[in-house]
């Protein structure tokens, strides 16, 4: 979701299936669900996609949502963003420049596949989970049914991200919301306080 200008770009609308991990199926005629079909056995089998655009780092704050339909054998979903150059075999946050939220454990990760560090509660079947970036402090949030879980990573440089999601084992199955309908954290809210406090620091610093 675009909180301003949201018609003067191109915005993630829906997931790609030209840029998918084999293991994965996008289904229904909006592609928002994306069902896991691999072999889910070990971590050599997980798999992401990307979004049809990338996040415009013009618009200064971006939110999307994905529900959990079903979290299949072990909820090994991995929810947040990264660069087009990342592979897609695996979770995000495992590849470099990319950032995750996984819903197994809770752990948050930075472009890396061994150093987990604990973030927010597991997340399972029913949940949604929500992933913004503020481009104003370069810092990036999540949240659990509506409740904001916290800054989940600081200095996030500008790039060309894309909003990611990754399975991992049978079953599992999400739904995306890209902003076509409302979101269950008061998104609007948080922006208003955001815009305020940058309007803040304009002032501060024509002063000084």
């Amino acid at each position: 979701m675009v909180i301003v200008f949201r018609d003067h770009f191109d915005l993630p609308t829906q997931w790609n299936t030209s840029d998918s991990n084999h293991g994965l199926q996008v289904t229904g005629d909006e592609k928002l669900k994306v069902l896991y079909i691999g072999a889910g056995q070990n971590d050599a089998d997980a798999a992401s996609i990307r979004t049809n655009n990338s996040i415009p780092t013009e618009i200064g704050l971006y939110y999307f949502e994905v529900l959990i339909t079903d979290a299949g054998e072990s909820g090994f979903i991995g929810i947040g963003f990264g660069v087009h150059n990342a592979f897609l075999w695996k979770l995000p946050g495992w590849e470099p420049n990319t950032f995750g939220y996984h819903g197994d454990d809770g752990k948050k990760f930075r472009s890396s596949s061994i150093t987990g560090h604990v973030y927010g509660p597991t997340f399972t079947t029913g949940d949604t989970i929500g992933c913004g970036i503020n481009f104003f402090n370069k810092t990036a949030f999540y949240t659990k049914n509506g409740i904001w879980l916290g800054i989940a990573f600081d200095e996030v440089t500008p790039g060309d991200y894309y909003p990611m999601i990754g399975l991992r084992t049978r079953g599992e199955c999400v739904e995306a919301n890209f902003g076509e309908r409302p979101f269950i954290f008061e998104i609007e809210s948080y922006a208003k306080a955001t815009f305020k406090d940058v309007e803040k620091n304009k002032i501060r610093s024509v002063r000084l």
